[in-house]
């Protein structure tokens, strides 16, 4: 209620009470017609005096909630221009009903390098910043759907001299007293040093993946010629030389197929396990020709990494190459089977198994002097894994059983 009003009703409610009330009073106690105009007088003179003092008081609690509210509504107006002068955005609000610019933040003048009262006084000025490629699009959004729920518009600015800057836009809105959007708060951040290192940081990121694939192009072509010094060695080596040297190359041709699976994938720091195991097993049956030696293989579709692919490649070769050169002299349906499966909690289980002759009798394979084995189970600890079961017996082939355990 207005305080001039609300001062006037209580007046006159007051004085209603006091007239007919005192007036009632002086009839039943005063009788000749001399004292009751004396006593008229007197309750007049009264009523003026205490009426005074009541409007007095009236009047001084009015002028103090208006003072308090003041002064509530002048600090609140200036915590509100001081976080709007210390907020790194820019905020300018916008009057929905008659599209003009009520509040800007001093940040939106440094951001758009416009002169406040210019933007108060000409908005269109905001959108001559606009970058040719963005401007289309932010215009449409701020001409035609201010109303819309608004959140990471990222657009770029054009500054006189050349220079660009982006920017990244969300809004907000206040509803009036009938609950409709009455203004909009467009709270836009620079984050033209982000984009900026986020380019640089990318360039760098395909540099990077660019000459790691250099890298590993490189050390499979190199693998490679090394593979061919040590073929043509072998044409004129011994028996027993070319043997040695032909696991050498099965050897080298494991560590080869990782970097040639690296640089021609999209990650290069991982590859597919069955692809790799396919390939792997492709390439030893070609080296040792046997095709009739068949191999079933059940592997996960799963990725592993370079520290782990390379140690189980050449594990897998060891195995494949013993089998080949000493499992099936004289067996019928060679068979071998590869299982590779990687569970839950990260660990992988691998077996081998084939249909060969098997170790031989008394044969103590933690003992052995064997090259290979040895090769196998140190392999096996280099990839923090453990011998489950290992099981063979003469005429019966072998089986291997391990399981390897994510590294901490």
């Amino acid at each position: 209620m207005n305080p001039s009003l609300r001062v006037a009703l209580i007046y006159l409610v007051l004085g209603v009470i006091w007239i007919f009330g005192s007036d009632t009073v002086l009839s039943f106690f005063i009788a000749s017609s001399p004292e009751f105009q004396k006593a008229q007088s007197f309750k007049g003179w009264f009523f003026v005096g205490v009426s005074s003092i009541i409007i007095y008081i009236l009047l001084i609690r009015e002028f103090n909630k208006q003072t308090k509210a003041s002064r509530e509504r002048y600090e609140s107006e200036q915590l509100y221009q001081n976080i709007l002068k210390r907020i790194k955005e820019s905020v300018i609000v916008f009057n929905i009903n008659n599209w003009k610019i009520e509040l800007l933040s001093e940040q939106t003048s440094t951001f758009f390098e416009i002169p406040h009262n210019d933007i108060i006084a000409n908005p269109i000025l905001l959108s001559e910043r606009l970058h040719p490629i963005d401007r289309e699009l932010v215009i449409d959004i701020w001409q035609n759907r201010m109303k819309e729920n608004l959140e990471g518009l990222t657009y770029r600015l054009i500054m006189p001299d050349g220079r660009v800057k982006w920017a990244f836009e969300n809004r907000l809105y206040i509803n009036d007293l009938e609950n409709k959007v009455e203004r909009a708060i467009a709270i836009t951040t620079d984050i033209t040093d982000y984009m900026t290192k986020q380019e640089l940081l990318e360039k760098s990121v395909k540099e990077n993946g660019t000459l790691l694939t250099e890298v590993h192009h490189r050390v499979k072509n190199n693998l490679a010629v090394i593979i061919s010094f040590l073929q043509l060695q072998s044409y004129s080596a011994s028996h027993e030389s070319a043997e040695i040297l032909e696991q050498s190359i099965a050897r080298i041709k494991a560590i080869a197929l990782v970097h040639e699976k690296l640089y021609s994938s999209s990650n290069l720091s991982r590859i597919d396990a069955r692809e790799y195991v396919h390939s792997l097993v492709d390439n030893i049956k070609l080296m040792y020709m046997r095709d009739d030696v068949s191999v079933m293989l059940d592997i996960d579709e799963k990725e592993m990494d370079i520290a782990m692919s390379i140690p189980f490649g050449l594990m897998i070769t060891e195995m494949l190459t013993n089998s080949f050169r000493h499992a099936f002299p004289s067996i019928n349906a060679p068979m071998i089977k590869i299982i590779l499966r990687n569970h839950s909690n990260l660990a992988w289980e691998f077996s081998y198994e084939d249909n060969g002759k098997g170790f031989p009798e008394g044969f103590n394979f933690r003992e052995t002097t064997s090259i290979g084995m040895s090769v196998i189970f140190s392999l096996c600890s280099q990839l923090s894994g453990r011998e489950k079961k290992v099981i063979s017996e003469p005429g019966k082939g072998i089986y291997y059983l391990f399981e390897f355990l994510p590294k901490k």
